[in-house]
This record gives structure tokens, C-alpha cells and sequence, in this order.
């Protein structure tokens, strides 16, 4: 069977997909429904830009930058569709890749403290500029020359067209269109499927029953929502926006780390599954509740056909707790592991779909069923050259925020660190910041001694290091580290 959109016909399996031009349609996703339905609540709201800060040290040809930029978006529809309704349907509806926004700036005239300024100016309007999903692509960028041999590339993508796991699909197609077109050779091949392939086999999949399974599975694990995360009042602000969102960035001994590892090992089970164990002690501990629910996003790629396909894929899966004092640590982790390992098994199910069907009882401008996400970062960072030089990837702050906090694990720099996003209309920021401390404290205590039972644990002293959002270091190094996140001020 195929189905027509625009200017090509495809099959919805299994064959080929070719190009679609401009003023081509598909209707969209399940999950690119939810972002369209948030972005059309909240138009002033940046918390779904993915806004990523490239360094390219070495020669650098803007002219076929550019063409690369665009030649990658043309490999991948989702990077300039926008959205329009009909009917009640949503459509993503193509541009043609010139009219992706590429804007140039040349610093190099400048002294490096203004040229530092400016750069730091263009990455921040950008990041924070929500997108008009309605009129104009989902894929923005501009090229910052610095030096001879030194440019940045800000490229702001809508989460509604790129995901975690596009980002080194993304710059990988970037470096290889850059190198086939500075050579003249045909690069690597197109990916086989588009995202359009999977809109529509996702969509066949409900109407198939081939979830109900999954759902029976969520209906029964989540009859009894937990009530919303009554969070402290401390430092909140209820005069800031809903959407607006706060920054800081946490680092921790590294020994932590490995004992936390280790005793992940121990118990059959990976440091995500401890973390997020632990994380449920720290909310318990913070807001007194003993029941509460955790949001975390899996990756959503369940068929290889969708590796190598920039787009929106992931899922979010809720994780309930029920405080239980007795139990020990262990065997919290224990339950946590089969809890996790049920939900990756039942992780199909698009989260939309879940809350149609559940209907939960919710706070105005607040998630369904949970309010916190807790994030272990796993996806892989680019590993080509660029040209004849390096590529380094960071992500941007866009100073707004999608949960009341967001709890984000990854590596920075070689080491494991923490990226702390709150909401500080509902969470003030030294509230998420004690809650940070309460987490490491615990796991440390956690690590030390599995049998104590969770009731009697107490925080361990930690020493950690904190980096509020606009605190800079020195040189385009720092700057760079800076905009995304590094940490110097000792808590």
C-alpha cells in the first residue's frame, strides 16, 4: 500500500523513501501532536528548543557550511516542515531547504572581550527565541566566524522535529555532506526510511491493537496517580511565567560515581536504575510525600530502521513509588530494576495515548501524572573530524523549562555531572539545589551499606560544586563550556 504526500509516493513499509519536495505533507506523529498542542498554549515559551552551540577549530568554508547545512535538511524532512491543522488533523507541511534561516556573522574585526560578548548575545537570543511552528521551519542557524581557524555554528532545533538521540545523527550527516561536497565525492549513502515512515507505521500500530497489551499494562500501573509534588515555597517566584525556567550545573567527586557503579553491579542492575531509586528518596525526603511518580524519556527506537533518521522519537515512560520504610536499600533497587525492565518492555505505547485513555486529574500548566524527569544522557556525541579540524557539541540554555524540575545525569568534559533545570514559578532554584544535594547524599549512603532499610538512611556529607546560569570563565574556551554548563563556585 502507499500512500501519497505531495510531490512523491512512498511506501509506508519497507521500501525506500525518497526526498519529498517542497509543499509535500504527512500527518504527523503522536508525539509531534503534543509538542504542536504545548507550543500553541504557551507561543512565548523556548522550553522545547534544542539550541546547539558547534565549535569547529581549523579551516572552515562558510559557503559550503551552508550548502552542507542544507543538504542534510533535505536528507531530513522533520529539519524544515512546519505545522499547520485540518480538519482536527496536524500535518507537517515541507519548506524547501533554502528557506531554513542561515545567518552569517564575522567577528574577527573585533577585540576578543566584544567578540566573546557578541557571541554569547547571538547564542542567547537564538536559545531563547521560541519558534513559530505555524510559519516557519523547525530548524534555524546562524555561522559566527571568530578566527581564521575558529567558528561556531548555533543551529536551534524545535524538539518537535529532533530529539537527543538526532544530535549525532545530525552532525555526523553535517561532517560527511561538509566533506563530500568540499571533495566532490557522493559521501555516504541517504538513510534508507524517514521519519514519515514512522509516523505512519506508528499510527497503523494503535489502530491495529498492536499496544493494547502495553496499555492494559500502564492502565493497571498507574489506576491510582500519584497527587501532584507539593514543593516547598522557598525562593519561588509567582510572578515569573509558567514556562520560564532557571539553570544550574553541579559537579561531584567522581569516586562517588565509581562506588555508586559498583554497587549498581552488586545488585544486578545499571547506575540508572540506582539513580533513579535513589532520586525517589530524595522526593520523598524533600516533599514528605509517599507516593509520588517520576517521568523519564526512552529513547523510542525500539526498530532499527529509525537509527539513523533525525526526528522525534522519544517516549516518556512514569515510574511510580510507594515509600515503604522497611525495605531495604537493596531490594529497592531490586524492585526499581523490574519496574524499569517492565516499562522498556511496554515502552511503545506513546505517552499521548496513555493520558487519553487515563484521563488523570491535573493542575492547570502542569504535566499529567508526574512533574520531575529524571535523565541519565547516554546518547552518543559526533565522533568525525570536520574538514581538516575537530567539532565539539554543547548545548545552549534556552531559560525556559518543561517540568518543575528536571534532574539531567551526563557526562561534561570526561566526568559525570549534573544539569538541575527548575521551574521557579512552582520550584525555587536553591530548593532544586537541595534537592540535588539530598540525591548525592543519599546515594552515597546508599553505596556505603544496601541493608540499611530506607526509612533509617541519612545523607552522607558529599562535597559538590555548583555553576549558576551566567557564570562564565575567561576566553572562548570558557565562554563555550560556559554557555552550556561547566562549575567552579563550591557549594
Amino acid at each position: 500500500m502507499s500512500t501519497s504526500t505531495g510531490t512523491s509516493t512512498m511506501t509506508a513499509y519497507g521500501e525506500r523513501a525518497r526526498a519529498l519536495g517542497a509543499g509535500s505533507a504527512w500527518r504527523a506523529s503522536l508525539g509531534q501532536e503534543r509538542h504542536w498542542a504545548y507550543q500553541a498554549r504557551f507561543p512565548e515559551s523556548a522550553a522545547f528548543n534544542v539550541p546547539i552551540a558547534v565549535l569547529l577549530r581549523g579551516p572552515v568554508d562558510l559557503d559550503t557550511l551552508e550548502r552542507a547545512l542544507r543538504a542534510v535538511a533535505a536528507r531530513h524532512e522533520s529539519l524544515r516542515a512546519s505545522f499547520g491543522e485540518s480538519a482536527g488533523r496536524l500535518s507537517a507541511l515541507l519548506h524547501d531547504p533554502g528557506d531554513i534561516p542561515v545567518l552569517r556573522h564575522d567577528l574577527r574585526p573585533l577585540p576578543e572581550a566584544e567578540r566573546l560578548r557578541r557571541l554569547r548575545e547571538i547564542g542567547t537570543v537564538e536559545a531563547a527565541r521560541p519558534f513559530d511552528l505555524r510559519a516557519e521551519p523547525t530548524t534555524r542557524a546562524h555561522l559566527v566566524r571568530l578566527a581564521a581557524e575558529e567558528t561556531v555554528v548555533v543551529v536551534n532545533f524545535h524538539h518537535i522535529a529532533f530529539d537527543g538521540w538526532s544530535s549525532p545523527v545530525f552532525f555526523e550527516d553535517l561532517a560527511d555532506r561538509y566533506d563530500a561536497l568540499s571533495s566532490g565525492s557522493s559521501g555516504r549513502p541517504a538513510p534508507a526510511h524517514r521519519y514519515v515512515d514512522f509516523a505512519v507505521w506508528q499510527r497503523r500500530r494503535i489502530t491495529r491493537g498492536l499496544h493494547d497489551t502495553q496499555l492494559d499494562y500502564w492502565r493497571q500501573l498507574l489506576a491510582d496517580p500519584a497527587p501532584p509534588l507539593p514543593w516547598p515555597q522557598d525562593g519561588r517566584d509567582p510572578e515569573s511565567p509558567w514556562w520560564a525556567g532557571d539553570m544550574a550545573w553541579l559537579g561531584l567527586p567522581q569516586s562517588l560515581v565509581q562506588d555508586a557503579q559498583q554497587a549498581a553491579r552488586a545488585c544486578g542492575t545499571s547506575f540508572f536504575v540506582l539513580g533513579l531509586a535513589v532520586y525517589q528518596l530524595a522526593l520523598r525526603r524533600l516533599t514528605g510525600c509517599d507516593r509520588l511518580a517520576v517521568g523519564t524519556p526512552f529513547a523510542g527506537r525500539t526498530d532499527p530502521r529509525w537509527a539513523d533518521v533525525v526526528g522525534f522519537f522519544v517516549n516518556t515512560l512514569v515510574m511510580p513509588y510507594a515509600f515503604r520504610p522497611e525495605v531495604p536499600v537493596g531490594r529497592l533497587v531490586e524492585d526499581t530494576h523490574r519496574l524499569v525492565m517492565a516499562a522498556h518492555e511496554n515502552q511503545d505505547l506513546p505517552y499521548g495515548v496513555l493520558l487519553d485513555e487515563l484521563a488523570p486529574p491535573v493542575e492547570p500548566e502542569r504535566t499529567p501524572c508526574f512533574q520531575t524527569m529524571f535523565i541519565l544522557q547516554n546518547t552518543p556525541s559526533p565522533t568525525r573530524s570536520f574538514g581538516s579540524g575537530t567539532l565539539a557539541t554543547n548545548k545552549l540554555v534556552t531559560g525556559s523549562a518543561r517540568y518543575d524540575v528536571t534532574f539531567s545525569l551526563g557526562r561534561r568534559h570526561g566526568e559525570l555531572a549534573l544539569e538541575l533545570e527548575n521551574r521557579p514559578r512552582l520550584v525555587g532554584q536553591e530548593t532544586a539545589i537541595e534537592l540535588a544535594r539530598t540525591f548525592f547524599g543519599l546515594l552515597a549512603a546508599a553505596t556505603a551499606d544496601l541493608t540499611t532499610p530506607v526509612g533509617a538512611l541519612e545523607p552522607a556529607s558529599v562535597p559538590l560544586s555548583v555553576r549558576r546560569r551566567g557564570e562564565l570563565e575567561p576566553g572562548v574556551d570558557g565562554l563555550f563550556r560556559g554557555m552550556i554548563g561547566d562549575w567552579r563556585e563550591p557549594v
